[in-house]
């Protein structure tokens, strides 16, 4: 598999998608993507924009062109796109339970040092 098909394949899966639904979506059949997943066969530039604009990824991301160590992992990407989706009341909700959550694991790790020095 090339970097292209494994990207193409766990974006899909990290949105929930088969192959026929991205296929629809795109407007091609199911075996010519699934051959773009395989690896057998590579879409133009024309569909990789497409394909990008489907899954709301740059090219470079699909390509996996990484000029740093900050690219975000197809579960953190589909995490972030449903956050944008919420009302602005449910990011607030959202940001204070991480912030809760953050603030209870650091609570647990100073707890698990001070027992680890005794």
């Amino acid at each position: 598999m090339t970097e292209l098909s494994k990207n193409l394949q766990s974006i899909r899966v990290a949105r929930g998608l088969r192959q026929q639904d991205v296929a629809d979506r795109l407007s091609i059949s199911r075996a010519t993507y699934a051959n773009y997943e395989a690896g057998q066969r590579s879409p133009n530039n024309v569909m990789l924009m497409k394909i990008a604009a489907l899954f709301q990824v740059r090219v470079d991301d699909l390509l996996g062109f990484q000029p740093d160590d900050s690219r975000l992992l197809p579960k953190e990407i589909s995490l972030l796109e449903r956050y944008r989706r919420l009302p602005a009341d449910k990011q607030e909700f959202f940001s204070r339970l991480v912030d809760f959550e953050l603030q209870e694991n650091l609570k647990v790790d100073s707890k698990k040092a001070s027992f680890s020095k005794k």
